[in-house]
């Protein structure tokens, strides 16, 4: 991940996934809880509603069967059976004066024609303001008529359920972020063993594979999937070991036939000019060789090829052993070796190709660092890695251009005019990725520092 992907999601992986379960558990509750609400609400409505138009009708058949006596009729026989005792209803002439009811007087900003307004008003005989629901109507005689219901327990009921909806809204919080919780664990479980076969795929061990009867339907077709791409990239990565050990065989064998052959042409040609033509020809011969074997070993590392080799062996003792077989050449150079690191440092791989690689690094050292007066060879303990360094006092190499100096094949301007073939650094970082590390290289100030990580496996060699 970039640093700006990091900057824009600035969580981390459990974080955002708990975040997003709780997104999910909200965008589905609110919804559900607000309909429910509505609906409630609505239901409540209708019923006082309902009330209203039953009262609406039975006093209305008294003003039509008696006129205003009739319906005075209706409203005393209401009031006094209690039938309105949690509504309001009230009759005044044109002149809004009261004929009859349980209210006052008429609210002055309450006009005629309304179906539904909720107002505050004083049932008659008391101190204490209600919250009615009211509809009023015109009668033909001039007079109004208003009729009600009490909304209190409406409010109440909204009131409840509002605060029942927003508990369960707080419940559906902690759910939402346990259920994200445990998806996450669950994913990150089958996470964590898909990425430690890809990390032993990429250490060059192709004979791990996930099993598929652990992993869950959804989670084995996928390892199902991967399985089939890993007994296929095994099936190649065998094919191409095949390839390089054929073609190691039939062309270092007529190489080394050409050489002998011209070593031997050599001994019988007469003149110098002829004698420095073979030998140069041998020696381009060597060096053509060389470029093999290198370049052989350097596909074989970054197929895994070399982990069959893998022992357990003392890394300290092998790098003071190179140190001091470099000693005498260095000196000779009329530059100085020190050595800097721990004692014995047990280690699991490829003593061979470490001892290489370190070669190769020693061998840059002298070639490019030959001005500089000094060179170190160092290790380091960290723990789960074991760290070589080698540093020199040369030109160095520029930022910029130190990871093309990695690749095979990649020299500098400045390093044409030197025996080599490109492929020291390339070397060096195809055994640190065998062995679970990197190559890395630094401004020494001045000079170069080369850093070749190396990952400590855990237990012995059956572990690895």
């Amino acid at each position: 991940m970039s640093k700006r992907s990091r900057r824009l999601l600035p969580f981390s992986a459990p974080v955002r996934a708990a975040l997003v379960s709780l997104a999910f558990t909200l965008l589905i509750s609110v919804p559900v809880l607000a309909f429910v609400y509505h609906q409630t609400d609505t239901l409540f409505e209708q019923r006082i509603r309902d009330r209203i138009d039953t009262r609406e009708r039975n006093l209305l058949n008294g003003y039509r069967s008696g006129g205003t006596k009739g319906l005075l009729r209706v409203i005393q026989e209401e009031l006094d059976t209690g039938l309105v005792r949690n509504g309001a209803i009230l009759l005044v002439d044109s002149s809004n004066r009261k004929i009859a009811g349980n209210i006052a007087a008429w609210p002055p900003t309450l006009t005629t024609g309304t179906d539904w307004i909720e107002i505050r008003l004083y049932p008659e005989g008391s101190r204490q303001a209600v919250l009615y629901a009211l509809r009023t109507l015109q009668l033909p005689s001039g007079g109004r008529l208003l009729l009600g219901s009490n909304v209190e327990d409406r409010e109440r009921m909204r009131a409840s359920l509002l605060e029942a909806l927003i508990g369960a809204l707080l419940l559906a919080i902690p759910l939402g972020l346990i259920g994200g919780a445990m998806v996450l664990r669950v994913t990150e479980r089958h996470a964590r063993e898909v990425g430690k076969v890809a990390t032993r795929i990429a250490a060059g061990d192709f004979s791990h594979r996930l099993d598929e009867e652990a992993q869950g339907q959804e989670f084995g077709m996928i390892a199902a999937a991967i399985n089939a791409m890993l007994e296929r990239i095994e099936e190649l990565v065998e094919q191409l070991r095949l390839v390089t050990d054929s073609l190691a065989h039939d062309l270092r064998s007529p190489l080394t036939r050409m050489r002998a052959n011209i070593e031997k042409a050599a001994g019988y040609a007469a003149a110098e000019p002829e004698q420095q033509a073979l030998e140069a020809i041998s020696t381009d011969i060597d060096r053509l060789l060389r470029v093999i074997s290198a370049t052989l070993e350097i596909s074989r590392a970054e197929a895994g090829m070399g982990r069959q080799q893998f022992e357990n062996f003392d890394l300290g003792e092998m790098i003071r052993s190179i140190c001091e077989i470099y000693q005498p050449v260095v000196e000779q150079r009329g530059l100085s070796l020190e050595f800097h690191g721990a004692g014995d440092l047990p280690y699991v791989g490829n003593r061979q190709m470490i001892g290489r690689a370190v070669a190769n690094l020693m061998d840059n050292a002298l070639k490019y660092g030959a001005d500089g007066g000094s060179i170190e060879l160092g290790l380091r303990d960290l723990g789960e890695n074991a760290e070589i360094i080698v540093s020199d006092r040369g030109a160095g190499i520029p930022a910029e251009l130190r990871e093309d100096a990695m690749r095979k094949y990649r020299r500098l301007e400045e390093a044409r005019t030197t025996d080599g073939s490109g492929l020291g650094l390339a070397m060096a970082r195809a055994v640190a990725r065998l062995h679970g590390g990197d190559l890395a290289l630094e401004d020494n100030q001045p000079g170069l520092r080369v850093r070749l990580l190396l990952r400590r496996q855990d237990g012995n060699i059956a572990d690895v």
